[in-house]
């Protein structure tokens, strides 16, 4: 059985409203949840590993530090 991932990506000062933003976009727009968290992150729930890898992707190429983590069931 495959493990839920979450990805935690962090912000810098300067670019933390813009990450929040886009954790917004991506609860309106998609099927996917992702909340803003404190300390300039969001945490990002992909729903399958499709889902996974394209937000990895992006969110790398917006410039954010992430991290992949096991989810809690």
């Amino acid at each position: 059985m495959v493990k839920k991932k979450v990805i935690v990506a962090t912000a810098t000062d300067s670019t933390a409203n813009a990450l929040y933003e886009y954790a917004n976009f991506i609860n309106d727009n998609t099927h996917m949840r992702a909340y803003p968290s404190v300390d300039n992150e969001a945490v990002f729930f992909p729903v399958d590993r499709y889902d996974l890898k394209w937000l990895k992707s992006v969110l790398l190429e917006k410039g954010y530090n992430i991290k992949i983590k096991d989810a809690l069931d």
